[in-house]
């Protein structure tokens, strides 16, 4: 038998963290999640490893994982300390590129994650993680930053460096096309009905 172990939402600037654990013969999974909290601190690297090396302890008595049984682990750096912990423990542990059945799965598994918690629209976030996710997530962030910001891994470090930045200025200039929009359209009215006015007389 064989254990595969995959994340998704580990670079994602919105919402928490899954981990999913997967023992194909019987199709016997478990989920686990790393909360958005410990990545809104500056120390979320450290914390946040520390965490899903605790989630690999209590997963492995839960799922009764003997040391024998051959474990394939996605080769992110969140999984560091919990290699660490799978050396010292002596267990049959492989770094492996996850894909199919249980990548999508994970992966899905973050989509609902921030569809049902923050609502994201579904159709403005990929199954694949990388560039086209993260700037949708962004564009979907700074059309509401100020209440949209606190659902942001706020303790990656180019969001304070760089993105956050970028967020509000983008937020603001909406706000300020927002009223434009509006006194134009307020000023296209009064003329309208003072023209009006004037042709009645």
């Amino acid at each position: 038998m064989g254990i595969f172990i995959d994340d998704a939402g580990t670079g994602d600037l919105v919402g928490s963290a899954f981990i999913l654990f997967w023992r194909r013969e019987t199709n016997t999974l478990v989920k686990k999640e790393v909360p958005l909290k410990l990545y809104q601190s500056p120390d979320f690297n450290k914390l946040t490893k520390e965490y899903i090396k605790d989630l690999f302890v209590e997963t492995f008595k839960e799922m009764d994982i003997p040391k024998t049984e051959d474990i394939y682990l996605c080769t992110g750096n969140c999984f560091d300390l919990a290699r660490v912990f799978l050396k010292e423990e002596g267990y049959n542990y492989h770094d492996a590129k996850i894909e199919g059945y249980l990548q999508d799965l994970v992966e899905q598994t973050y989509l609902d994650h921030i569809i049902e918690e923050y609502n994201v629209p579904a159709h403005k976030v990929t199954l694949e993680s990388g560039a086209k996710r993260f700037f949708s997530l962004f564009h979907w962030i700074y059309q509401d930053f100020p209440r949209r910001q606190a659902f942001v891994k706020s303790g990656f470090p180019n969001w304070g460096s760089k993105w956050k930045i970028e967020a509000e200025n983008k937020w603001m200039l909406e706000m300020v096309n927002t009223d434009d929009n509006k006194s134009f359209n307020k000023e296209k009215r009064s003329n309208r009905y003072y023209n009006n006015w004037n042709n009645k007389r």
